[in-house]
């Protein structure tokens, strides 16, 4: 494979993924050879890397497939993006895929890019509902650099992009201040999302919808069922995050990442106070995180704590996630949030 002119490389970790590769593959494929496609196979028992080496064989020029034993989606991420001869890297899951048609725009943009993170527009389609809903950055303006701090004075307008989905790592910044994604856990991809990202220079957001982001499966990590039985994963990921905050050292980077923890501890006190089944024991466990983002991460904690008191009341009330999904976007809480500035 030529290497001399790849501005984008994709990474696709993928375990037990074959169902999947037909869409999502050729969805990475539309913009000749300057992009790359990295396939992981992660130690699949399926037909994965049968799949892969299909295309492989038909684009030798931009697919290729790595092999690896089972690391899990972390450490598949790791040797993909350690891989990467593109300028810039985009993660895209095997069951996921990427809106073709903007990859010429998207591309042209990258060649003239020198930022450390660009952001686009993503999309959930839900397999089982149908509903599909548009996650868009809405910078004062698009196409222009910003830095880190004018990104956090205007964090409602940058926040839904700054994610996993609609973030793509300049490949030499993400070697240079990026960090090794912990591996066989879930819920890695806050890391990703985080560290370096909270140390980038330069953001730059994009007018352009890219991720297309397929939710509704119930063995997906996301799911009810996924967060109840890796509630120990989170706590794993919450504690790494908590130790990679203590070595920053800027204002902007810890007030980004502060943010990033303050997202998992929500999702960490909404399973176990409104989804697990053991009230009492969901609770116990909450409390403690709780306790023990105050002691690590105090500015994570701030603002977090007018919620929590939220979620105990829920909790012992036996109100359902549904019910507080419905107040997080309904009347109640906007009147909150215009009470106090902690969203």
């Amino acid at each position: 494979m030529s290497d001399s002119m790849k501005v984008l490389s994709f990474i696709v970790p993928a375990y037990n993924s074959a169902a999947f590769l037909d869409i999502c593959i050729p969805s990475l494929l539309g913009a000749g050879d300057r992009v790359e496609v990295i396939v992981v196979n992660d130690g699949s028992t399926d037909g994965t890397a049968l799949a892969a080496r299909k295309y492989c064989r038909q684009y030798p020029d931009v697919v290729r497939l790595l092999e690896q034993e089972n690391r899990g989606h972390g450490g598949a991420l790791n040797t993909g993006c350690a891989a990467a001869v593109g300028k810039y890297l985009k993660v895209v899951d095997a069951d996921d895929w990427i809106d073709t048609r903007n990859l010429p725009a998207l591309l042209a943009a990258l060649e003239q890019s020198d930022s450390d993170v660009v952001l686009t527009h993503y999309r959930t389609i839900d397999i089982s509902t149908g509903e599909q809903k548009l996650w868009k950055t809405c910078p004062p303006e698009f196409g222009r650099a910003y830095t880190l701090e004018q990104v956090m004075e205007n964090w409602d307008a940058f926040s839904r992009t700054m994610t996993f989905h609609g973030i793509l790592y300049k490949t030499a910044f993400y070697r240079e201040k990026g960090i090794r994604l912990s591996e066989k856990v879930f819920y890695e991809d806050y890391e990703f999302a985080t560290f370096p990202c909270c140390q980038a220079q330069q953001v730059l957001p994009l007018d352009l919808e890219l991720y297309q982001y397929r939710i509704g499966d119930v063995t997906q990590s996301v799911s009810r069922e996924s967060r109840l039985k890796r509630m120990g994963h989170t706590q794993t990921v919450l504690e790494r995050m908590y130790r990679e905050f203590g070595r920053l050292h800027g204002a902007g980077e810890k007030a980004y990442a502060a943010r990033k923890i303050q997202e998992l501890l929500l999702s960490y006190l909404t399973t176990t106070l409104l989804v697990c089944p053991d009230r009492k024991e969901g609770r116990c466990l909450a409390k403690a995180q709780v306790q023990r983002c105050r002691q690590q991460v105090p500015q994570a904690y701030a603002l977090a704590k007018y919620k929590y008191p939220i979620f105990l009341v829920m909790n012992r009330l036996h109100i359902s996630q549904a019910a507080w999904d419905k107040v997080l976007h309904g009347k109640l809480y906007r009147t909150l949030r215009g009470k106090r500035k902690y969203d």
